[in-house]
Parts: structure tokens; C-alpha cells; sequence
């Protein structure tokens, strides 16, 4: 019976991850030619790439900010006397989600000028 939990749980999480590339080329698509049987131009789905400046920017920004949440976790653990894991982990997404949002203002500000 153990088997078959593990079995079903491998085979729905890489279910789902396939059902979730399917849907989403699926949706884009499905987009675009609504898009251009309306008559319209399917150049506003078109995703803009970033540079390797912005780029080089926003990883350092999010793993600065995700090792800063690491830190600070491993402060609050020691200082706090939290239980071990309780701090760490969810600290440093709170670090480096705070990174991205800050490189999302430095760019949408660079781009305003």
C-alpha cells in the first residue's frame, strides 16, 4: 500500500507539471490566433527579454536578498531561540521576493526616464 502512494504521488506531480506546460501553450496560442482572426496584431503577447545587465541585476538582487533572509533567519533562531527550520527557510523567500520587487522598481524607474 506504501507503493502505491508513492507511485501515485511521483505520477501526479509530473502530471501535473506536464498538464501545467500543456495549458499554458495552449492558452498562448488559443491567444493568438483570436488575436488574429480579429484582425488585430498578436506583437502585444510578445514577452520583452531582458538585457544581461538587467538580468545580471535581478539575480544578484534576489540572491543577495534571499541570502539576507538566510541570515537574518539564522539570527532569529539563535537570538530568539525559535525552533531549528522554523526561520530559515521561509526568511529567505521573504528575502529574495523583497529582491525582486526591488529590482522590478530600479527597472520600471530606468524605464520611465
Amino acid at each position: 500500500m506504501e507503493e502505491l502512494i508513492g507511485l501515485l504521488a511521483v505520477v501526479g506531480f509530473f502530471g501535473s507539471i506536464i498538464t501545467f506546460i500543456y495549458m499554458r501553450y495552449k492558452s498562448k496560442h488559443q491567444q493568438r490566433m483570436a488575436l488574429i482572426d480579429s484582425g488585430q496584431s498578436a506583437d502585444l503577447l510578445v514577452e520583452r527579454n531582458l538585457d544581461n545587465k538587467s538580468n545580471a541585476l535581478k539575480n544578484g538582487m534576489f540572491f543577495t536578498g534571499a541570502g539576507l533572509g538566510f541570515f537574518t533567519g539564522v539570527l532569529f533562531e539563535s537570538f530568539l531561540r525559535i525552533e531549528e527550520g522554523l526561520a530559515i527557510l521561509p526568511l529567505s523567500f521573504v528575502g529574495g521576493g523583497l529582491g525582486l520587487i526591488l529590482f522590478y522598481s530600479v527597472v520600471s524607474r530606468r524605464d520611465d526616464h
